[in-house]
């Protein structure tokens, strides 16, 4: 019936969005390919289109196959295949609040424990966690960093557990770039970009040697399946 030249809006749109964290990975047979890791700690239905779009990109760059992976904090009716009028695509949800929090614990890798708050049965195994970073091998640098972290992430479960890892850890935990977000913005609001920022910037690294372990157990299990 009809149809207009939408003029008004460019044509070309350039996007500053990233992943947040982007994985080069090599399997025994020698086949690579990228895995895009996005955490969020709700969710929110445009959430796959707009990693959609930065799975394209890095398509369009490295020209290798790529997995898309949600990490999902807090529980929420997450599917794994987003549809419309053109496009199927799917990606793999890694639920957090599944994993048993006894199993990290007792099975490793350490830098995992951040996480803890979040698993099956984690809150009341906070200090336990807690206890097995600041007493590891890792370097200074690293416990606080996971440390603040956990802080971070236990405030998405009550807001006692940061309160009382600061009042435990606060010597240590000082040294985070996680901890200086939270002291800067106040806690609220160091909560709110923390997810972000204080993950991405504070525990990137040990985030990365977690996930690298638990993405080759993680797909090998999914390859079994």
């Amino acid at each position: 019936k009809d149809v207009s030249l939408l003029d008004i809006r460019p044509q070309e749109t350039p996007s500053l969005r990233r992943a947040d964290f982007v994985f080069r990975a090599v399997l025994e047979d020698g086949k690579v390919f990228l895995i895009l890791v996005e955490i969020v700690s709700y969710w929110k239905d445009f959430y796959p289109l707009r990693l959609l779009e930065t799975r394209c990109r890095h398509k369009l760059q490295e020209n290798l196959p790529v997995m898309t992976v949600f990490l999902l904090l807090k529980p929420a009716k997450v599917g794994e295949i987003y549809k419309d009028e053109e496009v199927e695509y799917r990606y793999r949800v890694v639920r957090i609040y599944e994993i048993e929090a006894r199993e990290i614990l007792e099975r490793g890798p350490e830098c995992l424990l951040a996480f803890v708050p979040l698993m099956k049965g984690g809150e009341g195994l906070v200090e336990e966690a807690e206890r097995r970073i600041y007493g590891s091998g890792m370097s200074r640098k690293a416990k606080a960093d996971l440390l603040t972290g956990m802080a971070i992430l236990g405030g998405l479960v009550s807001e006692e557990i940061p309160r009382k890892m600061l009042e435990r850890r606060r010597d240590i935990m000082i040294e985070s770039a996680g901890y200086e977000l939270i002291k800067r913005e106040g806690y609220e609001e160091g909560l709110k970009v923390g997810i972000q920022q204080g993950i991405q910037q504070g525990i990137q690294q040990g985030i990365q040697q977690g996930m690298q372990k638990g993405l080759e157990q993680g797909m090998q299990k999914g390859l079994e399946q």
